[in-house]
């Protein structure tokens, strides 16, 4: 679970994630253009979570913000992936013809798909690449927010 700085960070990002995954189905279902439905990614949240985890962590002062940071970043990954992987399950089961589920994208919906493929495999695999990219993008981003709003540690002393 995540520390005390970023838990309430967590869980709006968590939501808001989750609100998202379920627009983005719903408008994927009615038909609306792919670019439409490009806007509505979890994918956009690793660009702007980790800055807002940084900031938390800074103002915090605790020790070790990059651990924290990382520990943040990787618990964010792993919930939001977790939500989009069983959004591609669904997609299996149902047979959505949306392109990201198409074999062509990466997906795990078409005429050659076992069920081991379509249900565990591919969403796992794409789940585990979209964790560590989420993770080592967070981390150069955070990182650097990180770098520039840490407090200097106190002078030690003698």
């Amino acid at each position: 679970m995540a520390n005390k700085v970023t838990g309430g960070l967590m869980k709006a990002g968590v939501l808001v994630a989750a609100c998202i995954i379920v627009v983005r189905i719903i408008l994927e279902q009615f038909g609306a253009p792919e670019s439409v439905n490009n806007i509505f990614g979890v994918a956009w949240l690793y660009l702007v979570f980790p800055v807002l985890f940084a900031l938390r962590i800074a103002a915090s002062g605790e020790p070790g913000p990059f651990k924290a940071l990382f520990k943040a970043l990787l618990l964010f990954g792993v919930y939001t992936r977790l939500m989009v992987m069983a959004s591609y399950m669904l997609a299996f089961l149902f047979k959505w013809q949306a392109p990201r589920f198409s074999l062509k994208m990466g997906g795990n919906v078409g005429p050659d798909v076992s069920a081991l493929q379509g249900l565990l495999v591919i969403p796992v695999r794409n789940a585990l690449i979209w964790i560590v990219m989420a993770t080592v993008l967070g981390m150069i981003i955070g990182g650097i927010v990180l770098f520039t709003k840490r407090k200097p540690a106190p002078p030690a002393q003698a």
